[in-house]
């Protein structure tokens, strides 16, 4: 780091690194600032693998309500099925971060998400 950027508190451009190219800083943001979709890709960063909507649901009603999803009343776990399908999944798949096919109800991580991974870390 040079003196001039010491002093001021400027970090200088080369250290600036965005990991996701076409996705701007504050979309990276917007897409982070749900819970629920923090933990659709948390979930699907840990699996690495294609998921279904009804596990990424069941894991985030557990998580959310510490518990097993057993002792979950039905009406909670369907307002969870119904936000994940008409909001935060979409939108995931809408920056490309995953693949949903709303069809089949299966989700998939994408090379994206991936470098989404180091701002999911920091939170």
């Amino acid at each position: 780091m040079s003196d001039e950027t010491r002093g001021s508190g400027e970090t200088p451009k080369e250290e600036i690194a965005i990991p996701v190219e076409d996705t701007s800083v504050d979309a990276i943001l917007e897409l982070l600032s749900h819970q629920r979709r923090r933990a659709v890709l948390d979930l699907l960063l840990t699996h690495d693998q294609l998921l279904t909507t009804t596990d990424i649901r069941n894991e985030i009603v557990e998580r959310e309500q510490d518990t097993e999803i057993t002792e979950i009343p039905s009406e909670q776990v369907m307002q969870v099925h119904i936000s994940l399908h008409h909001v935060h999944i979409p939108k995931l798949a809408e920056e490309g971060v995953i693949n949903y096919d709303s069809n089949r109800n299966l989700v998939e991580p994408t090379e994206k998400l991936s470098r989404l991974e180091p701002f999911l870390a920091q939170l």
